[in-house]
């Protein structure tokens, strides 16, 4: 009973412990120990089911894989089921197991010696006999034994690789040897040969930190077999494959017994005609130079003689891609057969697909570049392919194949020159055939490894010009390949490789055309700047050539320069943005990023000339003296005790006390304040130039790709930007807005919410304040603001009353000549009013402290008298009341509008020109609104040509736009007000 009891708590124990203890019973169901293959014993095997260790059966023993067993020297198979399901039975003693391990038989037999071997099988002694254990219909024999094969005329045979057939001898000895024994003669990669040669089996590796020359153990193994049999049978994949180890020693003429050195040496001492008549492609060779090595004479009759019947369009899919062909061979030399270069056949880096086949959409300048682990290459090419480029077209409803020429820029003549890397196209040495990864080549002797990648694959594409069909010369690859010693390097280290496609043409026309336009406003530029410095030394009021002359002209210069870079600039970009984007026959193609190196030059000097001409606009602003004449007059007595009963100041302070200041310090506050309005947003352009660059896309024009798009497909990502359309886009977007910014201000915002200019001059009238600016010695402008009521100090009521009586037309103009509401005028002063002027104004301003003492308060009430008698002398001025400082008013004529300057010179009276067009904005920021955005338009544009990031120009240009206003703030601290 009680042993039932107990039987019971166990069944009860084991049915409740996977529900309260779950996490115990998932380990053990999921819980494994890690036992590696190279751990198991020498009887045992790695089951590759249960990832443990099993022993192997009696008379059984470890595979070389290490997961399964055969059977021991000596032991027979009985059963075999696969893996290590196998059942072994011993062989009696003096027996030997049959080669193909399934019998026992005894070993000598035919009169013919046989030992048994370690491995408990029977083995021939002599080299030319093969054992026999069966019969023909595979009746196992009593006895195996030795059948002597017959090496001799009319049967050529020889034990084939397994030793168990006799086999017919190869070619090489039947004609060298007359019999299957070469041992009297060369046998060299499994052929015979009557003569020897010898072979240089080196491959150079200059770009190494220490260059070597590497005894390549593929090239002492296989170099001089592939001579002879090339040499002396014209065998063809002999001749391929010794093509091949010219590709792989980099095309060099450097070694004398190299494979290039051979294959040139077969080639010219053949007697036999030249493939398609191509003197560097002899029958039955390998094509593997365009133009002779050692006379490469000038390639341009390769590159540019003919032109290609391929015709490209934009619109049409089978007409916008370049169909290169390759044909490809192995290490041994065996053709692969065709295959297009699409699906990344030339291209090292990963991608998707639709990336890397637009490399080859015509017109579309690609680039593609990576880093890539040494062991990704050598598991992608553990040997290498070699491939000779085509070019596929059409030409009578017939398809054709153009031999494409290829650049190896590690290519080195006998004095181990890079003859390729240079300018001169008559020392290039054009190839055909060449590899992407040799892990091969640099095996060396004893222990080297050495790997060479193609770090560098362009394809130059070069647009015929003057034609409208879009057709091209010949495609030119151009391949730089590295080096790396993986002994010190190591499979995981990473390498750059890099891939690209350009288009270019001739722009030799479009570059006469810049410099002709150039000249042409560059001399306009040199006439402009001297005639402006002629204005600038009338209204200076100089009359022998000084140095400040020269400086000013040169400034002049500068400024209208920079307008000339700028307008040849943005026609640049705007002429390739029209007529590249806007083509179906691809007929003209963009510079190269090289040719563009000069456009960024011209757009370079022109933001730095712009610079100086903003650094002479503030230069100038400090320059500028100006005067607030208060028209007002004192009150009556009564008023002016009334106001001043309260202070303690002097009967005469008193007296000059009764007309306010606050009007003209509140009227020049409000022209300080003038000095930063623009008729833009800064920001707000800024922001708008930003949206419809990268929001709306306008950005995409930019791209090297002849298919106008904002949104363009997906396998355009890869495409390049050019600097010249980027520019184009940049400044027409730039432009546009801020055309539509300024006439929205002019014509909208100024009439219907806000005019500042407009007000400032009505607030000089209301203030009865006037204002004289001398921006230069002799010139300047005049803002009347003299009050038509004749007082400017006055109670609200007064006010109304005095803008009622304007509305109705019931008080005279506010113009300085009756009946006129002319407010503002240019004024081009006198000698003698200027000498006047700069007399009074011979006390410099000084900054009061905070405390006045005795001997501050006196130079402050020197500055207060000199105030005085200026505004009495400029009031008197306007008034007429200087008969030898006079002045007449009068309209600037046409030309005078034209030229900006004043063709009568003022010597006895002093000349004012009527200006309803507030001219005087000049010596304020308002006046130079469009220098500020070209400046500001040129400063993004550089920025963005450089790091090609329109949000980090935009950023540089804000900043630019913000600091602004405080060099406004510390210029205007320098300049002369009063």
């Amino acid at each position: 009973m009680a042993m039932l009891v107990l039987e019971g708590e166990v069944c009860l124990c084991a049915l409740l412990f996977p529900f309260l203890c779950p996490s115990l019973v998932d380990a053990q169901q999921y819980f494994l120990p890690l036992k590696w293959p190279r751990e198991c014993g020498p009887r045992e095997f790695f089951s590759s089911t249960e990832f443990i260790c099993r022993p192997c059966g009696a008379g059984q023993q470890r595979a070389a894989n290490g997961l399964s067993c055969i059977c021991k020297p000596g032991y027979r198979l009985f059963r075999d089921y696969g893996g290590a399901n196998i059942t072994c039975s011993a062989c009696n003693t003096g027996e030997a197991v049959t080669q193909d391990g399934w019998d026992c038989i005894q070993c000598g037999a035919m009169n013919s010696s046989t030992k048994i071997l370690s491995n408990g099988k029977c083995a021939c002694h002599n080299a030319n006999e093969i054992l026999v254990e069966r019969t023909q219909n595979g009746k196992l024999l009593n006895q195996a034994g030795c059948q002597l094969c017959d090496a001799m005329p009319m049967a050529y045979t020889w034990p084939n690789s397994e030793r168990n057939l006799c086999a017919k001898c190869g070619s090489s000895f039947i004609i060298s040897a007359k019999s299957c024994d070469c041992s009297d003669l060369t046998v060299a990669d499994g052929l015979c040969f009557s003569s020897s040669a010898s072979v240089d089996a080196r491959i150079d590796f200059p770009l190494l930190s220490l260059p070597i020359a590497v005894t390549s153990s593929w090239f002492a193994e296989h170099l001089l077999g592939a001579r002879l049999a090339c040499q002396n049978f014209r065998n063809t994949t002999a001749c391929q494959a010794l093509g091949n180890m010219c590709v792989m020693a980099m095309g060099s003429l450097r070694a004398t017994s190299g494979p290039c050195q051979i294959l040139l040496h077969i080639g010219t001492s053949s007697t036999g005609s030249h493939t398609n008549n191509i003197p560097t492609w002899p029958v039955g060779l390998p094509w593997i130079y365009y133009n002779h090595p050692t006379l490469p004479g000038d390639t341009r009759p390769i590159l540019e003689a003919m032109a290609l019947p391929n015709t490209f369009s934009t619109w049409d899919t089978q007409k916008r891609r370049l169909h290169i062909v390759l044909a490809k061979y192995d290490i041994q030399g065996n053709f692969l057969g065709y295959g297009k270069a699409d699906g990344g056949k030339l291209q090292l880096c990963s991608d998707t697909a639709s990336r890397i086949d637009s490399a080859y959409i015509f017109g579309t300048t690609y680039r593609q570049m990576c880093s890539i682990s040494i062991s990704v290459l050598q598991s992608h090419f553990p040997e290498p392919t070699f491939f000779e480029p085509f070019l596929e077209f059409e030409q009578n409803g017939q398809l054709h194949l153009y031999a494409l020429p290829v650049l190896n820029l590690n290519l080195h003549d006998s004095f181990g020159t890079f003859i390729n890397q240079g300018s001169d196209r008559r020392r290039w040495v054009l190839m055909r055939r060449f590899l992407l990864v040799d892990a091969v080549g640099g095996l060396g002797v004893p222990s080297s490894h050495l790997l060479r990648f193609v770090s560098s694959l362009s394809i130059f594409v070069t647009l015929v010009p003057g034609e409208t069909l879009g057709r091209i010369f010949p495609p030119l690859l151009s391949l730089r390949y590295s080096e790396i010693d993986l002994e010190t390097a190591g499979s995981d280290s990473m390498v750059q490789v890099s891939f690209s496609v350009d288009y270019s043409m001739k722009q030799g026309e479009n570059q006469r055309q810049t410099d002709i336009a150039l000249a042409v406003l560059g001399s306009l530029a040199v006439l402009h700047a001297l005639q402006k410095t002629v204005s600038w030394r009338r209204r200076q009021g100089l009359h022998l050539l000084d140095l400040p002359s020269v400086v000013n002209f040169l400034i002049f210069f500068a400024g209208l320069l920079a307008n000339v870079f700028f307008l040849v600039a943005f026609g640049t970009g705007l002429y390739w943005l029209i007529f590249y984007k806007n083509q179906q026959q691809v007929t003209v193609l963009l510079p190269s990023e090289q040719e563009e190196m000069s456009f960024v030059i011209y757009v370079s000097c022109a933001l730095g000339l712009k610079f100086l001409q903003i650094l002479h606009l503030l230069i100038f602003q400090t320059s500028v003296d100006i005067f607030f004449l208060d028209w007002e007059r004192p009150r009556d007595a009564a008023e002016i005790l009334a106001e001043t009963s309260q202070t303690s100041m002097s009967e005469g302070a008193r007296a000059k006390s009764t007309i306010s200041i606050w009007r003209t310090y509140f009227v020049a506050n409000e022209w300080i304040e003038l000095q930063t309005i623009r008729k833009l947003s800064p920001a707000l352009h800024i922001l708008l130039t930003i949206f419809f660059l990268q929001v709306i896309g306008f950005e995409n024009l930019a791209l090297r790709e002849p298919t106008p798009s904002l949104l363009p497909p997906l396998d355009t990502d890869a495409a390049c930007w050019s600097r010249i359309l980027r520019f184009g886009v940049c400044t027409s977007v730039w432009i546009v807005l801020g055309f539509l910014q300024i006439g929205l201000h002019s014509l909208c915002y100024e009439r219907f919410i806000e005019d500042k200019i407009r007000q400032f001059v009505d607030l000089c009238s209301m203030s009865n304040v006037s204002v004289l600016i001398f921006s230069h010695c002799n010139f300047g402008y005049y803002i009347h603001g003299r009050s038509v009521h004749g007082r400017g100090d006055a109670s609200i009521d007064e006010m109304y009353t005095n803008l009622k009586k304007e509305e109705e037309n019931r008080c005279s103009c506010r113009g300085l000549l009756p009946n006129a509401d002319v407010q503002t005028f240019e004024v081009a002063t006198s000698i003698n009013m200027r000498r006047r002027f700069e007399a009074i104004n011979q006390t410099p301003a000084v900054v009061v402290p905070a405390r006045l003492n005795g001997q501050a308060l006196g130079v402050v009430e020197q500055n207060i008298q000199s105030y005085h008698i200026m505004n009495r002398f400029l009031s008197a001025f306007i008034d007429h009341a200087y008969k030898d400082m006079d002045y007449i008013v009068r309209d600037k004529t046409t030309l005078e509008k034209v030229l900006d300057m004043e063709i009568q010179e003022p010597l006895d009276k002093s000349l004012f020109y009527n200006d309803p067009r507030h001219s005087f904005s000049r010596v304020l920021c308002y006046g130079h609104s469009s220098t500020l955005l070209l400046f500001e338009m040129l400063l993004f544009c550089v920025v963005d040509l450089a790091s090609q990031d329109l949000v980090l120009a935009a950023v540089i240009t804000y900043f630019m736009q913000a600091v602004q206003p405080c060099v406004e703030n510390i210029v205007l601290a320098g300049s002369s007000v009063c």
